[in-house]
């Protein structure tokens, strides 16, 4: 009688416990000002879906929104054929008179309630990438696990957005937004959020007990690197001798080789690496004439990383080097930048390295073979050719030196133990 009354509350101490769990929310702390339109992929996710999603290769397929999609018309028209008992979180039937998406040069056309034509003018094999967008209306009404319970706004911008789940075994999230990341790590320390991801990991947190630290680079979000002005510094030979003269991580997982993420299909990971090498750097600049640099930063926590980089330069080039912070810069003026370049999930490079793109390529490099291989990057559905194309193209970009990558950044996901 007594071991059935024991396992009768160790049973109801169970239940507790785990419905505690449940009932307490996860609360989330994020840096950054958002919109609609700019929320991370980790928040829109979960409210919603894309007609497409990426595996884990970064290759797109059909999301569980469609039964099947037809491609005809020499690869510009994606139809889409709709799944019938879809709906929204609001309880509306999910039809392809909804999907609006906003992409140039594309028209989307809803056949009936379940098949909707995705027509491209031109040849544009990033599009089924560019689908994996979720699908969100202006309400938040979504398609995903989660639906928005609740939303504040600050200024304009997202101060703070709970998710509930769908599945009741699942738990509400809460996201709350900071400014810095000096921010979000206060409000993690007074208790305000229970889960942070940040840059670095305070020293004070080493002696907290209720506490558990993950600590990985993320290789699929942003990079590190020095971007030069090729309009500046015209010789191919100065470029590649700042980079053998730039010091570089050891570490074979954080050091970045190119502006393509090492997990997505069309990684070239046989590029130049431009480890540091002086006596290659003096080689280099035998015949060339530089009189002096200046390396621009626009966040605080990379001038440690342009000190050292400024040291290595001074000591080997033997030129000096001057180091400026500056929120706005001037993209036509600046020597070198040492800034975040984004990875995109599909690896089309066009906006960022075509002699074209004046806003978005800001090293403003100019080459014919680099050009030619990003527009063929693009037009190229049959994916074993884009693949060759898109590592010839990692060649030439690293061989034209328009940039130095230096390393993927280490985040550390500190959450709070109950």
């Amino acid at each position: 009688m007594f071991s059935a009354i024991s396992f009768f509350v160790f049973k109801k101490q169970l239940i507790y416990f785990y419905e505690l769990s449940i009932w307490h929310p996860e609360i989330i702390g994020v840096q950054g000002q958002y919109t609609l339109d700019s929320l991370p992929r980790e928040i829109t996710e979960k409210i919603s879906l894309g007609l497409t999603v990426n595996d884990e290769n970064q290759k797109p397929t059909i999301s569980s929104l469609v039964t099947n999609i037809d491609i005809e018309n020499d690869n510009k028209e994606f139809i889409f054929t709709l799944k019938n008992n879809i709906s929204w979180s609001s309880g509306k039937k999910f039809t392809a008179y909804d999907i609006n998406y906003q992409i140039p040069g594309v028209d989307i056309t809803p056949v009936s309630e379940s098949i909707v034509k995705i027509t491209t003018f031109n040849d544009f094999s990033p599009l089924l990438t560019l689908l994996t967008k979720p699908l969100i209306k202006k309400n938040f009404d979504g398609l995903g696990d989660y639906v928005v319970s609740k939303i504040t706004y600050q200024e304009g911008y997202i101060k703070s957005i709970d998710l509930k789940p769908k599945d009741k075994k699942q738990k509400t999230i809460k996201y709350r937004f900071y400014a810095s990341e000096q921010d979000v790590i206060n409000a993690y320390k007074i208790g305000n959020v229970d889960k942070i991801k940040i840059s670095y990991l305070p020293s004070e947190f080493n002696n907290w007990n209720n506490i558990k630290v993950n600590k990985q680079i993320e290789t699929n979000q942003k990079y590190t690197a020095i971007f030069i002005n090729t309009q500046k510094l015209s010789s191919k030979q100065i470029r590649q001798a700042l980079a053998y003269a730039t010091p570089k991580t050891k570490d074979k997982n954080e050091r970045c080789l190119g502006p393509i993420s090492p997990i997505s299909w069309a990684y070239n990971p046989k590029v130049k690496e431009y480890n540091q090498n002086n006596t290659r750097a003096k080689e280099l600049l035998k015949d060339e004439q530089l009189e002096s640099l200046k390396i621009t930063v626009n966040d605080r926590q990379l001038l440690s990383i342009a000190e050292e980089i400024k040291n290595s330069w001074e000591n080997i080039i033997g030129v000096p080097v001057s180091v400026s912070i500056e929120n706005q810069i001037n993209l036509d003026n600046y020597d070198v930048l040492l800034t975040y370049g984004a990875i995109t999930q599909d690896p089309d490079q066009y906006l960022f390295w075509h002699s074209t793109q004046t806003n978005t390529n800001i090293t403003k490099i100019n080459n014919a073979r680099i050009d030619k291989l990003l527009e063929e990057g693009r037009q190229q559905n049959d994916q074993i050719e884009r693949k060759k194309i898109y590592q010839e193209f990692q060649t030439f970009l690293l061989e034209e030196s328009p940039a130095i990558f230096l390393s993927y950044p280490t985040v550390y996901t500190i959450t709070r133990s109950k």
